[in-house]
């Protein structure tokens, strides 16, 4: 049975097919969890308790930068620091994963979402200059990122198809 799926994941009915499945459990995730995941109340949970001001981009992504030792205002702010020192004096990012998926389970608790921490993923990137303790945060929906997955393997397909038909073209005139 692995050996059949194998041998049918290769053609390109499957790649349309998979990518047509991904596009339905994604307009569900989204009707599901857009309301909550998109609300100004959301934003100012996060706002709160993790100090940082999310944007949304084209896609459909929430996205901020968070500095552990500056506030929201912009101030340094040393009663709210989240700070671990190493020896460059700069805070370890596992660090402030582990202080940020923290205050997410915090959020958990006081804003119930229908399992909204089922459909989203978290993803902490260190960002600008190494000597500096800025992070890009950044929310999506896991049924988005499977889409876009599908829709690149699809599309590199159809590529290859499209290149291998040209060739043919070429060679017949010619």
């Amino acid at each position: 049975m692995k050996l059949i799926k194998k041998i049918l994941s290769n053609f390109l009915i499957f790649k349309i097919l998979a990518f047509l499945e991904s596009i339905y459990y994604y307009a569900k995730d989204y009707n599901l969890i857009s309301e909550a995941f998109y609300s100004n109340e959301f934003k100012d949970l996060i706002k709160k308790y993790i100090k940082c001001d999310l944007s949304k981009d084209w896609i459909g992504r929430l996205y901020g930068i968070i500095n552990p030792i500056i506030d929201i205002n912009g101030k340094v702010d040393i009663s709210s620091m989240i700070i671990e020192l190493d020896d460059d004096k700069t805070n370890d990012i596992e660090y402030i994963k582990n202080w940020i998926y923290r205050q997410m389970s915090l959020l958990n608790s006081l804003f119930k979402i229908n399992n909204l921490y089922e459909y989203i993923t978290l993803d902490i990137t260190h960002v600008g200059p190494e000597n500096y303790d800025n992070y890009l945060i950044v929310f999506d929906m896991i049924s988005r990122k499977y889409m876009s997955r599908c829709f690149k393997k699809m599309m590199i397909h159809l590529g290859i198809y499209l290149v291998i038909a040209l060739i043919i073209i070429g060679i017949i005139l010619l």
